[in-house]
């Protein structure tokens, strides 16, 4: 019986000291919340200017690209998703369906397979916390580890759009809409990044693009499949961007990401389309011959008939339809502030189909890409707050601390 009694205080005692670990391990990551500046953000101020940004203004109409930047395949000893994915068998699916730039975003890891091509782009996806607070970085120099993994407010989420820019060439905030890990109201005040990723294969951000936009952010889009089966064909191939650059070596395309000559797809295919369907009709995409803006007006030619072609404004706001047609023009207004289109190609059969959302042109002083303001550090709030929480912690350590001792005379 005594012997019994040991065994189950020992045993007691053990998952005493491995709740204790735990607990430990689990609070630690609540000490880097002392770390992230609090800022002012620059008010939210509409496009403003007499000219017109194009971001289509050095397009080559035979000179369109497929490309795919985020998606998955195995790392960290398979823990996590995308496992399966073996990294050629990624690459060569892709390139075999007719996409041309290509990188591979695996989770705080960038992947080397032919890093000696003039196409590669070092890519990674930066975040690991619980509401999907994730990043794109492409172009990357080195991965970033620090992260707040249990939610983030508007201040620590600028903080890490800070630390991730000097490691970077360009930053897409990914899925925003995803876990809501960040709110279309972020985005009339987050700074710093470069695209939002528009159109993902699980979920699609219009209203947190919008957001941006009406706020003068000259935010643009990025469609990514986020890929993590390759096996499954659905998830190859339905959300894309088309990069309009006379190569797919690593600067052109970068130059004409940023300069914003691009276009995100939506692609919605068939029930039971396969592959070698979808690689077709991948190379059979309608053409967007020439995108103009000339007295005001701005104009769109395509190869094809389009279904319908859409024009939003500020907020989101629907400002014109024309059905039915191979050309469209938009006359535009002294209070737009900037105007996106999007381009329908839907069947009966499918009426979701093909889409194209296209870079908007926004007001500009001089005709160049209006730039992105910076949110400034609130030295004063910054130095308060980390005292604050840092003496908060103190207490909960020293709390503790007397919490033990007093159970162990006990």
């Amino acid at each position: 019986m005594k012997v019994l009694k040991y065994i189950l205080k020992f045993l007691w005692r053990l998952v005493k000291a491995i709740l204790i670990c735990l607990a430990i391990i689990l609070l630690f990551p609540l000490l880097l919340y002392i770390v992230p500046a609090r800022y002012n953000f620059p008010e939210p101020r509409p496009f403003e200017g007499n000219q017109w940004f194009n971001p289509y203004r050095e397009m080559d109409s035979t000179h369109w690209l497929h490309a795919n930047y985020h998606m998955h395949s195995r790392a960290w000893a398979g823990l996590t998703d995308g496992s399966e994915n073996k990294d050629h068998h990624v690459y060569d699916t892709y390139r075999k369906a007719g996409f041309e730039s290509v990188s591979i975003s695996n989770y705080q890891s960038i992947n080397k397979l032919y890093a000696d091509d003039s196409s590669y782009i070092p890519a990674y996806e930066h975040g690991y916390g619980l509401y999907k607070n994730h990043h794109l970085c492409l172009g990357a120099k080195r991965v970033v580890w620090f992260d707040l993994p249990y939610g983030q407010n508007i201040h620590h989420k600028q903080f890490i759009l800070n630390k991730l820019r000097p490691t970077t060439e360009i930053i897409s905030v990914n899925h925003p809409s995803f876990f809501k890990g960040f709110r279309p109201e972020d985005f009339t005040k987050l700074t710093g990044y470069d695209f939002i990723e528009v159109l993902n294969g699980f979920r699609n951000s219009v209203p947190h693009w919008d957001s941006a936009l009406s706020a003068g952010r000259p935010a643009l889009i990025l469609a990514n499949d986020d890929m993590h089966d390759i096996n499954n064909i659905k998830e190859i191939g339905r959300r894309f961007t088309v990069v309009n650059a006379p190569s797919n070596a690593r600067g052109k395309i970068i130059n004409a990401l940023k300069e914003g000559n691009a276009f995100g797809v939506y692609y919605r295919g068939e029930e039971g389309e396969s592959l070698h369907d979808k690689t077709g009709k991948f190379a059979r995409l309608p053409v967007m011959k020439s995108f103009t803006v000339s007295n005001d007006t701005l104009r769109i030619e395509l190869d094809t008939t389009a279904f319908e072609f859409r024009f939003f404004g500020q907020h989101g706001k629907l400002l014109k339809k024309t059905s039915g047609t191979r050309n469209a023009f938009y006359v535009l207004k002294p209070e737009d502030k900037y105007v996106r289109t999007v381009i329908l190609f839907s069947t009966k059969s499918n009426p979701e189909g093909l889409q194209f959302f296209l870079n908007p042109v926004m007001r500009s002083a001089d005709g160049n890409k209006p730039i992105m303001p910076h949110a400034t550090v609130n030295q004063t709030i910054t130095t308060l707050t980390r005292i604050g929480l840092a003496l908060i912690f103190l207490v909960v350590i020293v709390a503790f601390i007397r919490i033990m001792q007093v159970r162990k005379k006990k």
